[in-house]
C-alpha cells in the first residue's frame, strides 16, 4: 500500500455529491477528479493522503455518476469498508474493481466474486464473449415472487429468482444524457472496438438536459464537447435522440421526456445512468439507475446484471388533505424511513391514496424512491396507468402480477388523512419536519422544476398560488417547465402568464439549478426553498447555501411571502 494503514473515518450517508461535487462531472479525467474528492468534506487534494475509507451506513448514496467511485480509485484508495453500501456505488465500484467490504457480513455471491476475481464487469464480459464464462441459470426452486421478482425472473430466461442472488436481466430500455453518455461511448469503443455497434439501436434513447444550461453561470467549454460527443454517437449508432430545441432548451427533462414520449410501458426493464430512473417504476416497470460501465456493456451486451432485491410495501390510506401532494407524502416517508430505509430494495406504492393521485404526482413518488436508497420505486398497474400509456404509445404491454402469497421484507401503513406540507431541512431529504413544526425561515431564492417539480400538475399548483399575487421583494423564483410540451399546455391554460404578472422567472426546460448547472444555484450563504429531489451540500449551489425541499404549492407560498410557509393568511 502506498499509504499504509492510512485510514479515512467518515459517517452515515455519505452521498455521491459529497464524495465528488455535481460540478466537476463536467469531465470524467480521473486526474482531475482525484483532486476534488470530499473537497466539501476534507478540502481538495486532501484525499490523496490516505488509501483506505471507513464509514458508516449508506454510504455512496445519490446520484449514479460513475466519476464517483472513479475519483476514490484514482486519488489512492484501495479499499472502503462501511456498514453498508448505496447499492448504484456497490455496482459501479464492483464494475471498476474498487474494493469494498461490507463489515460485519461477508458477500457470499458466485457472479459477484468472479466480476471482481477477473478484475471487473468489462473483462468479465468480454470473457463471456468469447464464451470462456456462462451464467447459470438460477437454481432456486418454485416459490411465491413479488412482482420485482416475476420481471427479473422472466427478463433473465430463468422460472424463479429469490432476493440476493444476482441475475444478468435482458434490457427493454437503456438511457442516457449528455453528462454521461459521452464517457459510456468512449468506454464502449475503447472496449468493444471503434466499430462496436449499439447491441439494438431502437432500444437507446439519448437526451440532452443536465449541463446544457451550465454556461449561464459559469463558463464551462467540457460541458459543450460532452453535449457534442453524444449528439454524435447517436448519429453514429443511429440511436434515439432528443438534442437541445433552441439555445440552452432541452427537449424535456429525460425523466418526464421519456414517459411523455411512449418509450416507457409497464412490464419492462429499464436502465439509465441517472438514479431518478427509477421513476419509471410509476408505470410498472423495474427501472433503475447504472454507471458508465454498466451502460457500456448493456450498449454491447443487452443485459445487466442486477441483485434480486426484496420488496418494501407502503400501504398508503386514509382521504389525502386538500393541497397535499406527493411530494409531501414521499417527503414524510423520507421522514419515517431516512435515506438508508430502503437500501438496495424496491419500494412498492398501495392503497387508497393513490386512487386520489393524478399520474404525475405517481411519478413523483417513484421519483425519490432513490432517496430513500431504493432501487425503483414502483406501482402496479391501474386503470390510470393503462389509461396514460395507451394515451402515448400504440404498443403493446403484458401486466405481471405479484403471487397473492408472495413475501416482502416488510410492510409500512400509513394513514395519511392528516397529514400536512412537510420540509426537508438541509443538509439530506431526510431531515423532515411538518411545516408547522419549522421555525421561521426566510428566503431569496426559490425553485418549482427538476424532474421532480416541473411536470404540469406541479406548475398548476404554483399557478393556483400565484394567480392575482406577487413575489415576495428580494425573493427569486424561478419556474421551469420539464418539457416543451408542459410548457406549450402551461401557456395555453394561462399558467406562464400568471407566473410572469407575479414577477417569476420562467426558464427553458432542463435540469439546471438542480444540478447546479444552471440558473436559480444558490450563491454564498443565500437560503431556498426547492421543489427539487435534493439538498445535499452544494447540490443546488454554493456549499454554504441552504436548500429546503417542499412541494410545488408550499415553494409559491413561501416566495410570496418572503419565508417558508403553506399558510398564505
Amino acid at each position: 500500500m502506498s499509504h499504509a494503514n492510512k485510514v479515512l473515518h467518515l459517517g452515515d450517508d455519505i452521498n455521491t455529491d459529497d464524495i465528488i461535487p455535481a460540478n466537476r462531472g463536467t469531465t470524467d479525467d480521473p486526474d482531475h477528479l482525484k483532486q476534488y474528492a470530499l473537497e466539501h468534506l476534507i478540502g481538495v487534494g486532501e484525499l490523496l493522503k490516505y488509501n483506505v475509507i471507513e464509514a458508516g451506513e449508506n454510504f455512496g448514496c445519490g446520484s449514479s455518476r460513475e466519476i464517483a467511485p472513479i475519483a476514490l480509485k484514482a486519488a489512492g484508495i484501495e479499499k472502503i469498508r462501511a456498514r453498508s453500501f448505496a447499492e448504484i456505488f456497490y455496482r459501479n465500484s464492483i464494475n471498476i474493481g474498487l474494493s469494498l467490504e461490507i463489515l460485519g457480513e461477508k458477500q457470499q455471491n458466485p457472479v459477484v466474486d468472479a466480476i471482481s476475481a477477473v478484475g471487473g464487469l468489462i473483462p468479465f464480459n468480454q470473457m463471456r464473449r468469447q464464451g470462456k464464462i456462462t451464467v447459470p441459470p438460477s437454481l432456486t426452486p418454485e416459490r411465491s415472487m413479488t412482482l420485482v421478482e416475476k420481471l427479473l425472473a422472466k427478463a433473465s430466461g430463468n422460472s424463479y429468482v429469490q432476493p440476493g442472488e444476482v441475475v444478468f436481466a435482458q434490457v427493454d430500455l437503456a438511457l442516457s444524457h449528455d453528462a454521461v453518455a459521452a464517457p459510456v461511448a468512449k468506454t464502449f469503443y475503447k472496449h468493444y472496438g471503434e466499430g462496436a455497434k449499439l447491441w439494438d439501436s431502437q432500444r437507446v434513447v439519448l437526451v440532452a438536459d443536465h449541463f446544457i444550461q451550465v454556461n449561464d453561470i459559469r463558463p464551462d467549454n467540457k460541458a459543450h464537447l460532452m453535449y457534442e460527443q453524444m449528439v454524435q454517437f447517436a448519429h453514429d449508432q443511429g440511436c434515439h435522440l432528443f438534442d437541445i430545441v433552441s439555445p440552452g432548451e432541452a427537449a424535456g427533462i429525460c425523466h418526464v421526456l421519456l414517459p411523455e414520449k411512449g418509450f416507457v410501458r409497464p412490464g419492462m426493464i429499464i436502465a439509465g445512468t441517472d438514479s431518478h430512473t427509477c421513476t419509471y417504476g410509476a408505470l410498472g416497470a423495474f427501472s433503475t439507475g447504472v454507471g458508465t460501465t454498466d451502460m457500456a456493456n448493456i450498449y454491447a451486451m443487452g443485459d445487466m446484471w442486477i441483485r434480486v432485491p426484496q420488496t418494501l410495501v407502503f400501504e398508503l390510506s386514509g382521504t389525502l388533505p386538500p393541497q397535499i401532494s406527493a411530494k409531501d407524502i414521499i417527503l414524510f416517508i423520507l421522514g419515517q424511513i431516512g435515506c438508508a430505509g430502503a437500501t438496495s430494495k424496491v419500494m412498492e406504492f398501495r392503497g387508497s391514496i393513490l386512487a386520489q393521485l393524478p399520474f404525475d404526482e405517481r411519478l413523483t413518488l417513484a421519483n425519490m424512491a432513490i432517496e430513500c436508497g431504493a432501487m425503483c420505486g414502483l406501482i402496479v398497474p391501474d386503470d390510470t396507468t393503462r389509461n396514460y400509456v395507451r394515451s402515448r404509445s400504440s404498443q403493446g404491454f403484458e401486466e405481471i402480477l405479484a403471487d397473492p402469497d408472495a413475501e416482502y421484507e416488510r410492510v409500512y401503513q400509513f394513514d395519511l388523512s392528516d397529514l400536512e406540507p412537510q420540509v426537508a431541512r438541509p443538509p439530506k431529504p431526510d431531515q423532515v419536519v411538518p411545516i408547522s413544526q419549522l421555525e421561521e425561515i426566510p428566503i431569496t431564492k426559490a425553485f418549482i422544476g427538476s424532474c421532480t417539480g416541473g411536470k404540469l400538475y406541479d406548475l398548476a399548483q404554483a399557478a393556483e398560488v400565484l394567480q392575482g399575487r406577487q413575489i415576495a421583494d428580494k425573493v427569486n423564483l424561478f419556474i421551469v417547465p420539464a418539457s416543451v410540451e408542459i410548457r406549450e399546455k402551461a401557456e395555453a391554460l394561462g399558467y406562464l402568464e400568471i407566473f410572469e404578472q407575479a414577477g417569476a422567472q420562467i426558464l427553458k426546460s432542463g435540469c439546471g439549478a438542480c444540478i447546479n448547472s444552471g440558473l436559480g444555484v444558490l450563491d454564498k450563504e443565500e437560503t431556498g426553498v426547492y421543489a427539487t429531489n435534493r439538498n445535499f451540500k452544494g447540490r443546488s449551489g454554493d456549499p454554504t447555501g441552504k436548500n429546503y425541499l417542499a412541494s410545488p404549492r408550499t415553494v409559491a407560498i413561501s416566495a410570496v411571502l418572503g419565508k417558508i410557509s403553506h399558510n398564505l393568511d
